[in-house]
């Protein structure tokens, strides 16, 4: 947990999926110790979501001092009748304290014999956050996508591979930290937003910069960080 803490300090803003301690003691005390150097680190979490007993939740943790939270974070409704996800997708809007900035983000853990569907499914999630929130026009889809090898053909059209999109972490990045070679975990944003992207985009390799073994590494967790940076004072919408 030292590591996890390592490495949400060196973001403004982080996602964390795959949340299963039923007793809701893990991120209270992974947020502790973010804080232990006195930064300021708040969270936010979603409820339990899945279609079975194995659960999980999603959560934002976010630089008080940098970061503020713009309205109220939710699930995403699916229409009555239909069960796209497994577990829907967790929506909150944030903006930079100091600058222009404002975006909304939607965290997404695909169900990896559903991939395909799930990540075809998100386009529609994306068009109802745009008409949710109209007068913004940055949104960032990010998280586990299980978006390549056997669970997803890269090189297909989804619905969000399209021109109303820019893949910021693209299919030649390796985002585990096992033997494989898979781009699972993806920061996709909408073009709009592109102006605002700096450029920068990749996976935080943590075990060189920590000195840590590989079966540290993998105690960590399986899938490496991905990152995205933005300029914070480049955007011209309206915001919230």
């Amino acid at each position: 947990m030292d590591v996890l803490a390592k490495i949400i300090r060196t973001y403004d803003v982080v996602a964390i999926q795959e949340i299963r301690d039923k007793d809701q003691t893990a991120l209270p005390k992974l947020v502790n110790l973010t804080n232990t150097n006195d930064s300021d680190y708040v969270y936010i979490a979603s409820e339990r979501l899945g279609r079975t007993t194995n659960k999980e939740q999603y959560a934002y943790i976010y630089n008080n001092q940098t970061v503020k939270l713009n309205g109220t974070p939710h699930i995403y409704p699916e229409p009555n009748g239909t069960d796209p996800f497994h577990r829907e997708p967790y929506i909150a809007s944030f903006a930079a304290v100091n600058g222009s900035f404002d975006v909304t983000l939607l965290v997404i853990h695909t169900d990896p014999d559903e991939a395909t569907e799930e990540i075809n499914a998100l386009d529609v999630v994306v068009k109802y956050t745009q008409n949710k929130y109209p007068d913004e026009q940055d949104f960032i889809v990010m998280g586990d996508l299980n978006a390549d090898c056997s669970y997803f053909d890269e090189d297909s059209n989804c619905t969000i591979c399209g021109g109303d999109y820019y893949w910021c972490i693209n299919n030649s990045v390796d985002t585990t930290t096992s033997a494989t070679n898979c781009t699972y975990d993806r920061v996709i944003i909408t073009t709009p937003m592109v102006t605002d992207y700096t450029g920068i985009s990749s996976v935080f390799r943590y075990d060189p910069i920590y000195n840590l073994t590989v079966n540290e590494t993998q105690a960590v967790s399986d899938h490496y960080p991905v990152y995205a940076e933005f300029w914070t004072n480049h955007d011209n919408d309206s915001g919230m």
